[in-house]
């Protein structure tokens, strides 16, 4: 029987950080040192939302595809999280690339079939890759944690009984009682982190330990796609770059993050251990972005609005936790073609109720898709059936990782659990007609150093609260 040790499942409890990090010798300098988010190679790949039919039979069943490339010569191990929609992670694997190497992951054989791409460190290379142990940043236990019979292949039976629920249903009968997602019961959602690593192993972003294992080449590249085979839903396919996150400075081993970054924060901020907050030294994401919609039409055109957010649970925190990632927004303003705006209105009746009474607007869960009846702002009533939509999606202090928009981020140490705004990604697909159909970024108005603007929520009653618009916002 394979030992399928690249693979683990719930992992929930942690032992307590105790490593020290050597120092790197990292070589970018100052000037890569950029908050903006672009289509460059990586050490770090998000994909911000997937949908699988759990329920449907492969000819017809929606699919999410990813493809992750190694632009370099040396070989690389992409470290592979799937998180549940309320940010809980629910298996990791590893995939191990050669030289200039290419990989495609169907999530729908992953999470229905149970079946991993199997990849090893005995993969053929091709001419022009160096030898498959050929990084100097690799373990030397890399070779044995990448051996063949330790990656990919069927996933074990109790293991997909366990998966399927938590991203379907948000049920998890393998550990604490909670809800670890929402309920969507014949498709699983959720999103995807991608790493490369030094070495093939079962840690989870959650666990302290993984962060002695990151590497911060900024080499991997890669796509996403949507696939909806089935004539009676869609009939449709769309594809976009997978978000691109890079390590600043980059290079140096693993455990060289406590090397300094010019980052207010990071990505993984929420997760790494105190004593060593910016260990990833990976790019933080926006928070405000402009995305354009069409709803109505002689073709009946509708858009899905995918959402990433940072969620706001401690990395160690239970199941029970995971319903605080239904997070508060800051504003989100609807403009039809004559620039006429409608905007969320608050709201009195949340289920469940938030405890201190709160009534501003939330979002459903740490990764979701929204569509324009019933989600955002309604329409002006002009008759206009396209437009733009501003979205703030600043959390505006739902926990200690995020606070009110008028802290300068850069005044604020980062060693410690820091004033910030929340990180998001937004993506749009616009489709009609079970023919059309397109998948694209969202405009972002700031990047993940720009301070969020101040909202009409977190303002004095009475205050005046400035124009929207392009980042830097200052209140």
């Amino acid at each position: 029987m394979r030992r399928l040790t690249g693979l683990v499942f719930l992992l929930v409890s942690f032992s307590a950080y105790a490593a020290t990090f050597p120092s790197g010798q990292p070589s970018t300098t100052n000037n890569d040192d950029s908050c903006d988010i672009a289509v460059l190679p990586a050490a770090t790949l998000l994909l911000p939302y997937f949908e699988v039919s759990a329920t449907a039979p492969a000819q017809s069943a929606s699919t999410t595809l990813f493809t992750i490339v190694n632009t370099v010569r040396e070989p690389q191990i992409a470290h592979v999280t799937i998180w549940t929609d309320l940010a809980w992670p629910v298996l990791t694997f590893n995939l191990v690339l050669t030289g200039y190497d290419v990989q495609s992951v169907n999530l729908y054989d992953v999470l229905v079939r149970g079946v991993i791409p199997q990849t090893s460190n005995a993969t053929t290379r091709g001419a022009r890759s160096l030898a498959n142990g050929a990084n100097p940043h690799f373990f030397p236990t890399a070779t044995d944690a990448c051996a063949e019979l330790r990656l990919g292949g069927p996933v074990p039976p109790l293991l997909q009984q366990q998966l399927l629920p938590a991203l379907t249903r948000g049920s998890y009968s393998g550990g604490p009682a909670g809800v670890v997602g929402m309920s969507h019961p014949d498709i699983a959602v959720g999103y995807a982190t991608i790493d490369v690593t030094a070495t093939c192993s079962n840690l989870l972003p959650s666990n302290p330990q993984y962060f002695q294992e990151i590497l911060y080449d900024n080499v991997l590249t890669g796509d996403y796609q949507y696939v909806n085979p089935n004539a009676a839903t869609g009939n449709y396919a769309g594809g976009n770059p997978l978000v691109h996150i890079r390590a600043l400075p980059e290079g140096g081993p693993a455990g060289a993050g406590a090397t300094a970054t010019n980052l207010p924060f990071t990505f993984y901020d929420r997760l790494t251990p105190a004593e060593v907050r910016q260990v990833d030294r990976r790019q933080p994401l926006p928070t405000t972005f402009a995305v354009r919609f069409i709803e109505g039409g002689p073709t009946a055109f509708q858009t899905k609005i995918n959402i990433w957010r940072e969620a706001v649970t401690a990395p160690n925190a239970g199941a029970e936790a995971s319903a605080q990632n239904v997070m508060r927004i800051g504003e989100v303003i609807r403009f039809d073609e004559r620039e006429n705006p409608t905007e969320v209105t608050p709201l009195t009746l949340l289920d469940p109720p938030p405890p201190d009474g709160e009534t501003s607007p939330r979002f459903p869960a740490a990764s979701s898709t929204l569509t324009g009846a019933g989600d955002f702002p309604a329409l002006s009533g002009s008759g206009d059936v396209g437009g733009w939509i501003y979205i703030n999606l600043n959390n505006r202090g739902s926990n200690a990782y995020s606070v009110a928009p008028d802290v300068d981020l850069k005044s604020n140490s980062s060693t410690t659990t820091g004033p910030r705004q929340s990180q998001n990604w937004v993506a749009a697909s616009m489709y009609a007609e079970g023919r059309y159909s397109t998948l694209t970024d969202a405009t972002m108005l700031s990047n993940g150093c720009t301070r969020a603007p101040a909202t009409p929520y977190a303002t004095t009653p009475g205050a005046t609260v400035p124009p929207i618009g392009p980042g830097p916002n200052t209140p």
